[in-house]
């Protein structure tokens, strides 16, 4: 069953289209309607969405359509000048992609440098053709000499028409010459003919004008006209040869224009995500979870959000209330929603949303087969017919309105007898009704959760809002009251009805009622909660924001004393080793002076370290058991040192360790020693190997300061960095770093059977 005229999809589809820069994403958007997509799509989708929101992308200009192109291209025909220039643009998007995804972090980053390398070919391409797409005048040697040539006929051509202008302007007409079949010649009035050799090319309508070439411009026309040929063919010539470069590329470019594709479909979904506040979920399962909702279609400052759960042991979910109140809107949210995420599209809602990932069949919305000449009842019979053949447990069935369109009694009936061989059949299911016995029905049902649309009895008018595990009110008499029918008629059909129909509805209104009112409160408090989060998040940003910038005047001052203390040091050395400088005075005199930056250097440096200590690390005592900062070692205080540092034992191995690398925790499991404390033995490390292949230098260097800090706590005393041989650059800078790095006793590219230059041997 096409289910897409029931949902509203078409014109959410068209928007996520419009947003595509190329024909080829157009068309693998389609792809994801009649594929199911696979899981890597669903993580490109949030990378992309996650890269647009946090960092943004460039905007790629739109594609022309080059399938005629490419068709022209395998069958070996030349391209023009314009058709050349669109494969350029193709290769410069090419290129533009790549160079946004370098980041090794991202999944997509390695789909995107399955792309080919077209620079040579864009370099002869732009070699060839100007910014607009015309020819150069130097793409060839021969092309510059010809049109200089022909840039010389011009000008010695258009000095002749000077002349022979001004000599005989008697005999010419207000326009003096123009271009006929590509050769210059003169408007001369009829009856000067036979003042001049030439030849006649023609004459105006009225016969008073002859388009003349003086004898001595056929020389000049036909220089023109050899080199004009001259140079066709060699345009020609380099459009056929730039060509089968191209066609070099094809295979290459066949391939790439699938992935620009991909990536145009997916940055027009992250696109549409981003414009909407939509997010990326993966269907799994059978729990339906649908927070804060918004159908695509409802205006922004209009649409009310929705909020469904329906967990996996629930079998179905029945959603009364009055009509107009919103159940079809919702249902066909859920419904939407549920295909939207199927096919890897993002949806409107918010974080905590899950959807199931079950077949969908759906019967929303009046729908007369006027063709066939049937009712809405029987319209919506062979849909449900359609759904009950064909759905199983692993399928969702959305009926709007079941057992309406009939007789009431009848309907109730139906629509019970279907419910009980959903439920037996353990098929889920959602279903909306403002028949009483249907409400009373899931009312009684533990497996089967019910809600109701929202309606505000004092305007008498529906909120859209769902209201879960209680039922719905139909709230016909009060609508038609509000609408004008007169109040004697309501209350005659009141009388119709009987006691225990009017005791239950009314029961089920001051349940609505109370209802209303809690979730109104629970919205206030949950609208306070978040302030007061907010509130917290902007106090801790703006205490950290003042920390970070204490901090940061103080290394300010600490780089001021670094550059004191090597001008001090390089004077000292200067002292030293002069000739000239023999006074043990003036040594004593530097040395005073390098001493006492170095100590002012020191103070600032405790001073620093005690502002960056948490308040925590202040209170560390001897006897408390600590861990450290930036790992997972519990160990005890043995005693205080100078210089603000502890004695700490982890578990046989005593360390020397500054206050700020500390934080208080509570004493360690009790279990055996061999496995209780990782710090005593090598199992800090499972090896000590670390692999940085993939990795960017910042990424590296990180992993390798942390990598050392272990192997110092192991039982190693020798490491192997893995960096690869590549271009060199990670291992260069990664040497740099070791270079500078007290820890370190030596460093050395490892042997051939250690892995040659792709490996760096540390000893500690």
């Amino acid at each position: 069953m096409e289910i897409e005229k029931y949902i509203d999809w078409e014109p959410i589809f068209e928007e996520i289209k419009n947003l595509t820069f190329s024909e080829f994403g157009r068309e693998h958007l389609n792809t994801l309607i009649e594929n199911t997509p696979k899981d890597i799509e669903y993580d490109f989708l949030q990378e992309i969405l996650d890269i647009l929101v946090s960092f943004g992308l460039p905007h790629f200009s739109k594609l022309p359509d080059i399938k005629s192109i490419l068709t022209k291209l395998s069958n070996g025909s030349i391209l023009e000048a314009d058709e050349i220039f669109n494969i350029r643009e193709l290769l410069l998007l090419i290129e533009e992609i790549k160079k946004n995804f370098t980041s090794s972090r991202y999944k997509l980053s390695f789909y995107i440098s399955e792309l080919s390398n077209y620079s040579l070919l864009i370099n002869e391409i732009n070699r060839i053709f100007d910014e607009n797409g015309n020819i150069k005048d130097n793409a060839s040697p021969n092309l510059s000499k010809i049109r200089k040539d022909l840039k010389n006929l011009y000008l010695e051509i258009r000095k002749k028409i000077d002349s022979f202008a001004s000599k005989n302007n008697s005999y010419l007409q207000d326009q003096i010459f123009t271009v006929r079949n590509g050769r210059y010649v003169f408007l001369i009035k009829s009856n000067a003919r036979s003042k001049f050799q030439g030849i006649v090319h023609g004459s105006s309508s009225s016969g008073a004008t002859l388009f003349f070439e003086p004898q001595e411009f056929i020389q000049l026309n036909d220089n023109i006209q050899i080199l004009l040929d001259e140079e066709k063919i060699e345009i020609n010539k380099i459009l056929r040869n730039i060509t089968s470069k191209i066609y070099e590329k094809y295979k290459n470019i066949l391939k790439d224009i699938k992935i620009v594709g991909h990536f145009d479909s997916l940055y027009a979904r992250a696109k549409y995500a981003k414009k909407h506040k939509g997010i990326v979920v993966k269907p799994e399962g059978k729990y339906l979870k649908l927070v804060n909702a918004r159908h695509p279609l409802i205006d922004e400052s209009k649409v009310v959000p929705i909020t469904i759960d329906l967990p996996k042991d629930k079998k179905g979910l029945v959603i009364t209330g009055p009509n107009t109140g919103g159940k079809t809107v919702t249902l066909k949210t859920i419904a939407l929603f549920i295909y939207m995420a199927q096919k890897a599209f993002p949806i409107l809602a918010d974080t905590g949303t899950r959807l199931p990932d079950l077949k969908l069949f759906v019967d929303i919305g009046d729908a007369q087969n006027v063709v066939e000449n049937l009712s809405t009842f029987s319209s919506h019979i062979i849909r449900i017919v359609n759904a009950l053949e064909n759905a199983d447990e692993d399928s969702l069935v959305i009926i709007d309105e079941l057992g309406s369109g009939t007789d009431p009694f009848e309907g109730s009936a139906l629509a019970l007898s279907i419910i009980e061989e959903l439920t037996e059949r353990n098929i889920k299911f959602i279903i909306t009704t403002h028949l009483t016995n249907v409400k009373l029905f899931a009312m009684e049902r533990e497996d089967i959760l019910t809600a109701s649309m929202e309606f505000d009895i004092d305007s008498l008018k529906p909120t859209y809002k769902v209201l879960l595990n209680t039922p719905g009110a139909s709230h016909a008499f009060e609508i038609s009251q509000k609408l004008g029918l007169n109040e004697k008629i309501i209350e005659r059909a009141k009388k119709f009805l009987s006691k225990d129909h009017l005791k239950i509805e009314n029961l089920i209104k001051d349940l609505n009622q109370k209802i209303s009112e809690l979730e109104n409160k629970k919205e206030n408090l949950e609208k306070l909660l978040n302030e007061y989060e907010k509130l917290k998040r902007e106090y801790e940003n703006k205490y950290n924001i003042l920390k970070i910038k204490k901090i940061e005047e103080l290394d300010e001052e600490i780089k001021t004393l670094y550059k004191e203390i090597r001008s001090a040091k390089k004077n000292l050395q200067l002292a030293i080793h002069s000739v000239k400088t023999k006074s043990e005075n003036l040594i004593k005199k530097r040395l005073h002076t390098l001493e006492k930056t170095q100590n002012n250097f020191k103070k600032l440096e405790e001073t620093l370290d005690e502002l960056k200590t948490p308040v925590l690390s202040k209170k560390i005592k001897e006897g408390m058991y600590v861990r450290l900062r930036d790992g997972t070692a519990i160990g005890k205080v043995l005693e205080k040192r100078d210089n603000n540092k502890f004695l700490v034992d982890f578990n046989g191995l005593k360390v020397e360790i500054k206050s700020n690398k500390l934080i208080p925790t509570s004493p360690p499991d009790k279990v055996d020693n061999s496995t209780t404390n990782y710090i005593a033995t090598s199992k800090i490390l499972e090896n000590n190997e670390i692999d940085l292949r993939g990795k960017t230098v910042e990424e590296a260097l990180e992993i390798i300061d942390k990598f050392i800090d272990d192997l110092i706590l192991s039982d190693f005393n020798i490491g192997y960095i893995i960096h690869g041989k590549g271009t060199g650059s990670l291992a260069s800078n990664i040497w740099n770093f070791l270079r500078k790095d007290d820890r370190i006793k030596s460093y050395r590219f490892g042997r051939p059977s250690e892995g040659g230059i792709g490996v760096t041997v540390i000893e500690i």
